[in-house]
């Protein structure tokens, strides 16, 4: 277990980005082949639409979901892109089900790599069973539940923050808020957990968190300085007592 110095008690929950710092994923939204799979399954769907034209329609979406919110840092929700895409070609409205189907098997063919970092399980193990944890993350809902069920990841995370279903992405301190609120605690007595300087050390630095970098060298980001960082889970345990002591 961790080995806790007099000011352990001011520490009562450690948060967490999730892709790119638990999960490591990479995905390929512009190769052709995705959408000439996708356009021959929507004719099944009764969504008649051209692989070209799909891909076009996808990214146009993305970008006027962007365009068209008045936030500093716009998130899109990617099953309204979908949504909107499948009953605009398709002969009849599609139930929400199918659309979740449909943009699932998109990013099934999208995927290139997908796993967690090594020592996560037991990183998450050790964390949870000390503190209250939680996930903010810039993420798709649709996407990142069942990533997260398909990992293993969901039973150590109660709290979910997840950028899409707000409108809004990191750095913006509202994300970081939504989950102190809901864990209970204030955020000065958080940790973050991220590997983005720009997003995740400024957001929570922002709020009062202190900030654990990983997979980046500790230096001076924009203004903000990560309290400490680590380039493997198998570290964590270590760190989180060194900055509790």
């Amino acid at each position: 277990m961790f080995e806790m110095g007099a000011e352990a008690s001011a520490v009562k929950a450690i948060l967490f980005d999730l892709y790119g710092t638990l999960i490591d994923i990479r995905t390929d939204e512009y190769d052709a082949s995705v959408y000439e799979v996708l356009s021959r399954y929507l004719a099944y769907h009764a969504v008649s639409i051209a692989p070209e034209e799909m891909r076009k329609a996808f990214f146009e979406g993305v970008r006027q979901h962007l365009n068209e919110s008045k936030e500093v840092h716009p998130e899109v929700d990617v099953y309204k892109v979908f949504f909107t895409i499948m009953n605009r070609y398709g002969k009849k409205r599609s139930a929400k089900s199918v659309v979740i189907d449909v943009a699932t098997l998109f990013r099934t063919l999208t995927m290139r790599q997908f796993r967690v970092f090594d020592g996560v399980y037991d990183a998450l193990v050790e964390v949870s069973a000390r503190w209250k944890t939680g996930i903010i993350s810039d993420a798709q809902w649709l996407f990142a539940e069942p990533e997260m069920s398909i990992l293993g990841l969901d039973q150590f995370f109660a709290v979910r923050v997840l950028s899409s279903r707000f409108g809004f992405k990191k750095p913006d301190p509202r994300l970081f808020r939504i989950a102190t609120d809901q864990l209970g605690v204030s955020p000065e007595d958080c940790v973050y957990v991220g590997d983005n300087p720009c997003k995740d050390l400024s957001g929570a630095k922002r709020v009062g968190m202190k900030f654990l970098l990983f997979n980046a060298e500790r230096r001076e980001y924009n203004g903000y300085v990560p309290d400490r960082c680590f380039f493997s889970f198998r570290e964590l345990k270590g760190v989180l007592s060194e900055l509790s002591s």
